[in-house]
Formats: structure tokens, sequence, C-alpha cells
């Protein structure tokens, strides 16, 4: 039923470039991973720092893919429901352009400058600084359409969910604003740097990406308010309450005090019950057992439990581990944000499941290597081919993603 729904859209894939250019983003920003981990082998140019190829690597794949693609699907949400493309629909379909554009732009001067400002004429500008406020500014935009044409989708399930996502892209934007401030009014405030960087770092990834994935399982398994068996306002209100009070997680542990610690236990806690809890609706319904959307719904569950434990567990046992945070962020962003892509582009063509199940086997063996970086993985079968493995996992999701586009445009051929 779910997919005689979905493929019953005439909608579904309109304005083509915007996912492509998305899609080539997520390539684009998976070499500059792959390239990191070649230079955790020393196989990297002289004049590229492994810092700053990291942070073109991370921005590229925030700026480019993590937002561009959820923001499309919610836009096409608002398309099939107003029959055609509002001017709500064009401001959307502008700011994802603007957002992408600016993205990219900025890519270069992270992966060669950082942070760093750069010779412009007379003048140093912070160029990557300055285009990733524009990329921001651009969310705002989407925003702004979102509200234009928000009547379309009155009665909608996920509609609150989506409401919170969007809340949440605004309010990470803050603490990113925050931190520029911050460089220009107290930089010796180490502390307040740090904690205006992972506001925005938890905002976004506990906030906007979890609360958008909420939003396109609730929507696409037809979850409806007769699966719940308490309010899911809880649940969401759980999640918003406890997702920006997780930002102590990423500071380091010399700057963190107790009360910063508790803080970040309880958000996590309290965020991590609402996610497990709308996960428990989807068990419930019996949806999840699907062949395509049982991999999101699986690692969207092994997140929320490592959460929940990082929440009661000794603090010792995932400070001191800065791989354990790593891997919790794949299992999030490569594992749930990409698969839940992926599963709604599988829904609305003719390619294969048998290539989306390729590009899951791939980020299940990218996830397995990055394990082998924690402190979890027994030393006993440590060794320096792990950093060769890690390489190995990085390249894999790439490949079979440029596998599964190529699938795509030729069904999309196949239609004109």
């Amino acid at each position: 039923m779910i997919e005689q729904n979905i493929s019953s859209d005439n909608n579904y894939l309109s304005n083509q470039w915007l996912w492509h250019a998305s899609i080539a983003c997520f390539v684009l920003a998976g070499l500059t991973g792959f390239l990191y981990r070649l230079g955790m082998m020393g196989w990297v140019p002289g004049e590229l720092s492994l810092g700053n190829i990291r942070h073109a690597h991370s921005h590229l794949m925030f700026f480019g893919w993590a937002v561009p693609l959820p923001l499309y699907i919610i836009m096409q949400k608002v398309i099939n429901q107003t029959k055609g493309m509002t001017k709500g629909a064009v401001w959307m379909k502008y700011s994802i352009t603007a957002i992408i554009f600016f993205g990219l732009l900025a890519y270069p001067f992270f992966l060669f400058y950082g942070y760093r400002p750069v010779a412009f004429r007379s003048a140093t500008l912070p160029l990557s600084v300055i285009f990733s406020g524009f990329v921001m500014i651009g969310w705002y935009g989407f925003v702004v359409g979102y509200w234009k044409s928000r009547t379309a989708l009155q009665g909608d399930e996920s509609l609150p969910w989506m409401d919170g996502a969007l809340v949440f892209l605004v309010v990470c934007s803050f603490g990113a604003w925050g931190v520029a401030v911050i460089q220009e009014l107290a930089p010796q405030s180490h502390l307040l740097m740090k904690s205006m960087t992972h506001f925005f770092l938890a905002s976004f990834t506990e906030g906007w990406v979890v609360l958008v994935l909420c939003t396109i399982l609730i929507s696409e398994l037809e979850i409806s308010v007769q699966n719940w068996w308490t309010s899911p306002h809880f649940a969401l209100g759980a999640i918003a309450i406890g997702a920006p009070l997780t930002f102590p997680y990423g500071i380091s542990e010399s700057l963190l005090t107790p009360m910063l610690l508790g803080t970040a236990r309880f958000g996590g806690g309290l965020a991590a019950i609402g996610l497990l809890l709308m996960l428990a609706v989807v068990f419930r319904s019996g949806k999840w057992n699907h062949p395509i959307w049982i991999w999101p719904v699986a690692l969207l569950t092994l997140k929320g439990a490592m959460q929940l434990g990082a929440s009661v567990v000794p603090s010792s046992f995932w400070l001191s581990d800065p791989g354990l945070r790593v891997l919790y962020l794949h299992i999030l962003l490569l594992g749930g944000l990409t698969l839940s892509a992926f599963a709604w582009f599988n829904n609305r063509t003719s390619v294969s499941k048998s290539f989306f199940h390729l590009i899951g086997v791939a980020i299940l063996v990218t996830l397995i290597t990055l394990l082998m970086f924690t402190g979890v993985w027994s030393r006993a079968l440590s060794g320096a081919w792990i950093v060769d493995a890690l390489a190995l996992g990085a390249i894999l999701p790439i490949l079979t993603v440029l596998v599964y586009w190529t699938m795509l445009i030729q069904s999309q051929r196949k239609k004109v």
C-alpha cells in the first residue's frame, strides 16, 4: 500500500537538478572524507592539513546533503499537496538553490584555509565563514517559503515534526552566528567558543536531523495518531527539549564541568527517550518490517540506544574515546539520514532494490571500520591495518552511491 500510494504521485521528482546537485555534493564530501583517511596514512598533498580536510568534508556534507535533500523532500510534499509551484514553493526552490551554491563556494576555502581569513585584494576576509553565513540565510528563506505554504499541509500527521525540524534549523544557526560574535568580542573565552560551536552541532544533529528523519518515517510509513498509545507531542517535546542540551558532549574533558556533564546527560537521555518512543510506535504499527525502510529504522534505533547508554554509563567510558563520537555521528548521518534519503528515492523510481541494499551493505561495512577505531574494539584484533580498513570503508559508500545515481538517471531517462 505504501509504495502504491507513493508511486501514484505525479510530481515526485520534479526540479530534478536540485537532487542531482545534492547527490553530487554527497559524492564530493565523501571523496574528501576518503582524502582525510589517506591523510592519516601520510598520503596527502603538503599544502593541505588534516584539520582543513575534515572541515571541508563535514561542512559540505551538512550544507550540500544533510540540509538540501531533506528540504527538497519537504518541498515536494508541499508541491504534491498544492498540485503545482505556488509562491511558497518557488521561495523554497530558490532557497535550496542558494544553499547548495554557497555550500559549494565555501568548500574550497574550508579545504585550503579552514576558518582562516583569505587575502582578497587589499583586505583579508574569512570567506569560508562568509559563504557559510549565506548558506544559513538560505535556510531562513526556505522557512519563509514553507510558512507561506504550510496551510496546504494541515491535517498531515507529520506536520508537527516538520515544524519542529525547521525550527531547529533556525535555532542551530544562532550557535554559528554566536561563534562569529565571540571570536570578535571575546576570543580568549575558549569554553564559550566551544559551547557555541557544539550548540550548533547538537541542535543540528540531534534537533534538525533527528526530527526531519522522524518526519520522513511518519510520512512514508503512514504512521497515524491511532498508532500512538500516548500523545505524539510527548516524544516530539522530549527531543526538542533534550537536543540542544546535549552540546557539552562535544566539549573537551578538560573544560567540562560537573554541571555541564549533568546537563548533557539529562538532555541526551530525554532526546533518546523521545526518539525511541517514536520508533516504538513504528515497530508497533508493523510497518517497520519493510525491505527498504528497515535499514534506517534499525540504525536510528541503534543511535537512540547509544545515546541513552551515554547518559547512564560512566563518562570515562566515552569522554576519552573520540572514535565513539565519530561512530555515533556516522550512524546517524551516514546511516539513518543517507539511507532514508535513498529509500525515499527508491520508492519513487524503478531502480532495483538490490542497488539500495548495496548502499546499505557498504555503509554497514564503513560503520564496522569506524568501530575498529574505538576502545570497544579488541586490542588483540587491532593493528596498523585498521588505518587501511578505514580508507576502504570511506570509499565504499561513494562507489555504491555512484552506481545507484547512474541507475537513478537511467530510470528517469526512460520516463522522458
